[in-house]
């Protein structure tokens, strides 16, 4: 099973690597409704998600801030 990552985890991680781009969680929100990232529901039962109870599987969030021209090297370091 690959890593996921919240909606908030993703906003936190876009902002730390960036002075000049500022990512909200409520623009990585709006990715997924305008449908460039597919998400999963997270499940009721796990709480402190924050504000949207959503999740992006690790290689689907790579492969869309590659288009969006995010140094994706540089955000997942491969230190695991």
């Amino acid at each position: 099973m690959g890593k996921y990552y919240t909606v908030s985890q993703i906003a936190y991680k876009l902002s730390a690597h960036s002075r000049s781009r500022m990512v909200s969680e409520d623009a990585v929100y709006g990715w997924v409704k305008q449908g460039k990232l597919h998400v999963e529901r997270i499940p009721g039962n796990i709480r402190g998600v924050g504000k949207y109870p959503f999740w992006i599987e690790e290689s689907d969030l790579k492969a869309f801030l590659r288009e969006m021209n995010y140094d994706v090297d540089r955000l997942f370091p491969d230190n695991d």
